[in-house]
């Protein structure tokens, strides 16, 4: 599969959403482990609160669940599986690499600050640490890479464009559901986000350079 070099311009964008996602973290993880500050992620929770119903409560489980190990472990080994029969194994490299790497760096972190979850939460037998958010986290891995391959590989104009602002928009939607759900905190949210596409880059960035590696070595 041909591969289409970013452009200087979307390059540039990248460049400075990569500063925004190591800076904004680290601001986070100051205000809340070391300040021991939660008064933004009450305030979310203010705001939400007159808006919770049960037709809206369904539907924000109903897009949570998009975000969701059993549903993107399957669509994950769908992609692998499609690939393989494509045979295009570099492609199904890329999908597990991204995919069991970004699970890695998720379960360290989540680990490490081992932070408990919001109070009443709207979803019952959550028993896993809070930060970052899990369903952020594999959302910009998986739809992140989707999203990276509309940006290379469609050429149409207005149907990159549908395609990118979808999925953008359903991966700010996940995250909001896991907000609305009292799951996670908006800290936990915006910090998943942020790791979770440092994490998509760099491992884009890595496999991208073993691509060209291995195609000029003719193994490819």
């Amino acid at each position: 599969m041909k591969q289409i070099n970013l452009p200087f311009k979307r390059k540039t964008i990248i460049f400075w959403l990569l500063a925004a996602s190591f800076l904004i973290p680290a601001f986070v993880v100051w205000l809340v482990f070391f300040s021991n500050r939660n008064f933004l992620d009450q305030k979310v929770f203010s705001a939400i609160a007159p808006y919770i119903s049960e037709s809206r409560t369904r539907l924000m489980l109903a897009i949570s669940f998009l975000g969701n190990h059993k549903f993107l472990i399957p669509a994950n080994v769908f992609l692998i599986a499609l690939f393989l029969i494509l045979r295009n194994k570099w492609e199904a490299i890329r999908v597990t690499v991204i995919a069991l790497g970004s699970l890695s760096v998720m379960t360290l972190l989540k680990n490490l600050f081992r932070r408990h979850r919001p109070n009443h939460p709207l979803v019952e037998n959550i028993t896993n640490f809070s930060f970052p958010s899990g369903h952020a986290f594999m959302s910009i891995a998986f739809y992140g890479l989707l999203i990276w391959w509309a940006a290379t590989h469609i050429k149409n104009n207005w149907q990159r464009r549908i395609v990118i602002i979808f999925l953008f928009f359903l991966i700010l939607l996940i995250g909001f559901s896991r907000i609305y759900l009292r799951v996670h905190y908006a800290s936990d949210v915006i910090v998943g986000f942020c790791i979770g596409f440092i994490c998509l880059i760099v491992s884009l960035t890595i496999l991208e350079i073993l691509h060209e590696k291995s195609a000029a070595a003719g193994k490819l």
